[in-house]
């Protein structure tokens, strides 16, 4: 399966509840916002024009994504890529779109998470 891994690093914030997402961030390039009736978390590359350390945040993150459109009947996809990485105390925070899912781990392990997964025959596209 083809992994993509996205350029830059990127942080997790936690916004306020009542927090106005101001117009700017909707016109970022790649952004995710998540809203249940506990939170409001927001991840952006950290060099966005948005002064998210006046909020409570975890930076220091790198993506990859599936490449592939997942059909929702798929099973285990992202089970194939997380239980090697959690075998070697990589931890990881995933998100997904209509389309794929993305996975987020510390930058600080890209090329041991690359390593990993090419060894499984994952191949990582430009």
């Amino acid at each position: 399966m083809k992994l993509k891994m996205l350029k830059g690093e990127y942080v997790v914030v936690k916004l306020p509840f009542d927090f106005q997402i101001p117009e700017q961030i909707l016109k970022f390039d790649f952004y995710n916002l998540a809203r249940t009736s506990d939170e409001l978390s927001l991840v952006i590359r950290n060099d966005e024009n948005f002064d998210y350390k006046k909020f409570e945040y975890e930076d220091n993150w790198s993506i990859f994504k599936f490449e592939s459109l997942l059909d929702f009947s798929l099973i285990g996809v992202l089970d194939g890529v997380i239980k090697p990485l959690s075998g070697k105390n990589i931890s990881v925070f995933v998100f997904s779109t209509f389309d794929t899912d993305y996975v987020m781990f510390k930058t600080e392990n890209k090329f041991k998470v690359i390593s990993i997964l090419e060894n499984l025959e994952y191949k990582f596209v430009i």
